[in-house]
């Protein structure tokens, strides 16, 4: 068992801020992260049957007794010899789309209690990394996703259940600020992740394996086209699979010829941009908590 100390940087998301984009990224350094003391494990490790963050710890009523491990043998055995281990997975601070039927008021209860948890179970502080997005862009996306899962429902009925009070980034950090267990707390915005991107891997790995990380080129999980979205509501109910989605998606790709899907009036997007401002002021004045900006901040572009 190694000696030296190890620390662990959590990537929690949230969803729709380009953590896939982020994830693979790291996925394709991992094995030359490894040489130079860092450990990686996202999605693709914590998504298998009986493989997430809560059973492998042990952190939910039904997985205790029933780990191999301790928490501690359990980090120390995905340390294996690093001095930084990384976790990515934005669901475990909670689903993206509820599937209640009344108004969502907060968005990730448990998310300061879940990390308290692992902190606890490992025994020591865990940095934690958060990105963020504009309110209505952020509700678009998750709209969109919703209807890539084959729950579709008009956005009338989505926005009263997703209002947009709902998307309060301050709440969320000043929750996770005062969690115990949070030592680093580290956002930046999803209209920034171009231009903070090394920054950010910087910040959870340090600047000399950041190096290893190159950004994808490509843009990963596209949304959708307003008149994808719109064949997709006029479909016969019978129709309306998972798959659905996808093959509009295909049929009609956002771009020149079809603009992305945009649920929102003019007065809507400025109201939730002028609510995102305060929130990123109040987050940026936040004691322990760094807001990563360019020094000129550019178009929600990704």
């Amino acid at each position: 068992m190694p000696a030296d100390p190890c620390t662990l940087a959590f990537h929690i998301g949230a969803h729709k801020t380009a953590t896939t984009h982020l994830q693979w990224s790291f996925r394709n350094a991992a094995d030359k992260l490894a040489l130079q003391g860092v450990r990686y494990y996202g999605p693709q490790d914590f998504r298998l049957p009986g493989r997430s963050i809560f059973a492998l710890f042990g952190l939910k009523e039904r997985n205790l007794g029933q780990t191999r491990r301790t928490p501690t043998a359990q980090f120390e055995l995905m340390r294996k010899d690093a001095h930084r281990v990384l976790f990515s997975e934005e669901n475990y601070i909670g689903v993206l789309n509820s599937p209640r039927r009344y108004p969502v008021t907060v968005r990730y209860p448990f998310a300061a209690e879940h990390l308290s948890k692992l902190a606890a179970a490992i025994g020591q502080p865990i940095d934690v990394f958060l990105s963020i997005r504009r309110p209505t862009a952020f509700l678009n996306s998750a709209f969109c996703q919703q209807l890539m899962g084959g729950r579709i429902v008009p956005f009338a009925r989505y926005a009263t259940i997703n209002p947009l009070q709902s998307v309060d980034w301050f709440n969320l950090v000043r929750r996770l600020r005062a969690a115990e267990g949070v030592n680093m707390l580290t956002v930046w915005c999803y209209e920034d992740y171009r231009a903070v991107f090394p920054r950010v891997c910087a910040a959870m790995i340090g600047a000399d394996a950041a190096r290893l990380v190159r950004p994808l080129r490509q843009r990963l999980h596209e949304g959708l086209s307003a008149p994808a979205v719109a064949e997709m509501l006029q479909r016969d109910p019978q129709d309306r699979t998972e798959k659905l989605g996808f093959k509009m998606r295909k049929l009609m790709p956002v771009g020149a010829e079809y603009p992305a899907f945009d649920g929102f009036d003019a007065a809507t997007h400025a109201a939730g941009d002028a609510a995102y401002a305060r929130q990123m002021a109040g987050i940026a004045a936040l004691p322990g908590v760094t807001l990563l900006r360019p020094d000129n901040v550019g178009p929600d572009n990704l």
